[in-house]
């Protein structure tokens, strides 16, 4: 029989986590090699003991952390930010020109189960919920204060990757009964498929689990997660499966983290923004240079987008965009020639940039760098997530007002909606969509509002050559299958 990926999964993680070990506490001497071992000994307990009692644990959340922000090694495989890349592909909203990095996701070729992203996707959220299961098991009900926050931390990192792998291998409209992806406890055996109603259940309750435990928690930086981040994804999840009014309760605490930046050209590459509720810091020793989130999005930080792989808006959805509004400035509003200044106060592109081209997100220092750090949450996703929800529960009057205390920030002219009903769900919407472009929600937002993709809507920006297709929202196509990888390894799958 062939191992199961569950293990090797763990194995292959164990090695970075034993690796951070290293650097974080030097003033243990560890004198034995540990990268194929997937247990501690009583001598690395008696040593992690000697420097200090949470040390291994903090190295172990340092780690995941690490790896949400870094990924695996390919050009198109770097961490979250990489997953919200291939997702915004997958929707009606972002195009791209040509075929490459990222291109099977346009094209939605890289469902099967042979696939190098697809391995990618499952492999990548499987090893934050095998390492998040190391910390959990690891940590008894009757720890210390500080080593139950890591545990509960690690509780919110298993709920995001398995909200990220339930939403991708099955329909967000699937009956609860329908079989999706498998649960890992951590007991090193292929469990078989859960049901999506089982997987929805075990997310709510680490969810859950996490918001109560980090109640007290003060995070030091945006780079940890606490309460306020468990509940952001509590409103993800709550809207996603329609509970309109948990959606509204998260939604408001998420959206009370830091304030809306007036400035909309900062390129979004600074944890420090006010409205970054949570990410990564990069710097000149992390960043991945080409394989890295900016490499791809960054119209004039001369990688690949810069190059030639422009990523576009939907002409369309341009379109709906007030003239007055500041965000019409995250996307070319011509085609232009080399040697143009696109953005104040930034410097000149040396290539062509054509109408619709992305300039919403942008790396300092300059051309050819790429030290932006990653941006995984902002607080404006809640305004418009607690806006739906209200509009849903028929509260138009409430949602108003959280759209227009977003929207007057991003355009002085805009005027309280005076829409009721589905006319102001789908403004809400539309808000949505032009507020969060880029940021991984667009593709997740057309599976649970049960919409399909349509390249043939007589859009003019650019798009993938043989990407102008039809699918409908629950076409297998709209889902990944589960990687041969894991079927071969694991016994309990058919």
């Amino acid at each position: 029989m062939k191992k199961n990926i569950f293990l090797n999964t763990l194995k292959e993680k164990s090695v970075i986590i034993l690796f951070i070990l290293a650097l974080f506490i030097s003033c243990v001497d560890f004198d034995r090699d540990f990268e194929d071992e997937r247990f501690l000994t009583d001598v690395q307990k008696d040593a992690i003991k000697a420097g200090g009692g949470t040390v291994l644990l903090k190295a172990g959340d340092a780690a995941i952390l690490a790896y949400l922000r870094d990924g695996e090694t390919s050009q198109d495989e770097f961490g979250l930010k990489a997953v919200d890349i291939g997702m915004d592909l997958r929707s009606n909203d972002m195009d791209m020109s040509v075929n490459t990095w990222f291109g099977r996701y346009s094209l939605y070729d890289n469902i099967v189960t042979n696939d190098a992203n697809n391995d990618f996707i499952w492999t990548f959220f499987y090893k934050v919920v095998g390492n998040a299961n190391g910390m959990i098991k690891s940590i008894p009900d009757d720890s210390s204060e500080e080593a139950l926050i890591l545990k509960n931390k690690s509780y919110l990192y298993r709920a995001i990757a398995y909200l990220y792998l339930i939403k991708i291998y099955q329909h967000t409209k699937a009956d609860d009964a329908t079989l999706a992806i498998p649960i890992d406890l951590g007991d090193f055996t292929g469990e078989p498929q859960s049901t999506v109603g089982q997987v929805k259940q075990f997310i709510l309750d680490d969810l859950t689990k996490a918001y109560n435990g980090l109640k007290d928690y003060t995070r030091a930086s945006k780079e940890e997660v606490d309460a306020s981040i468990a509940a952001a994804y509590l409103a993800r999840y709550h809207l996603t499966y329609e509970n309109w009014t948990e959606a509204e309760k998260f939604a408001d605490i998420a959206m009370q983290v830091g304030s809306i930046s007036t400035d909309v050209s900062h390129g979004f590459d600074e944890l420090s923004l006010s409205e970054a509720m949570w990410g990564a810091v990069v710097t000149d020793a992390t960043t991945e240079i080409f394989g890295s989130f900016f490499a791809h999005v960054s119209q004039i930080n001369d990688g690949y987008s810069g190059w030639n792989h422009f990523k576009t808006i939907n002409s369309n959805l341009y379109n709906m965009i007030p003239a007055t509004d500041k965000r019409l400035a995250w996307f070319a509003d011509q085609d232009y020639d080399p040697g143009v200044i696109l953005v104040p106060d930034t410097w000149e592109h040396y290539n062509v940039t054509p109408k619709y081209t992305s300039l919403k997100f942008i790396a300092q220092p300059g051309p050819g760098e790429f030290i932006g750090d990653y941006i995984y949450l902002r607080n404006t996703e809640f305004f418009l997530t607690k806006a739906e929800a209200l509009a849903r529960q028929s509260k138009d009057g409430e949602a108003q007002q959280v759209l227009f205390d977003l929207n007057t920030i991003r355009d002085n002219s805009y005027v309280k909606s005076t829409s009721t009903g589905q006319a102001l769900i789908d403004e809400i919407l539309m808000y949505r969509r032009i507020e969060l472009w880029g940021e991984g929600v667009a593709s997740f937002d057309m599976a649970r509002l049960g919409i399909g993709l349509d390249r043939q809507d007589g859009r003019e920006n650019l798009i993938i050559p043989g990407g102008a297709v039809k699918i409908p929202a629950l076409d297998k196509k709209m889902i990944f299958s589960i990687p041969q990888r894991e079927v071969d390894a694991n016994p309990n799958i058919n």
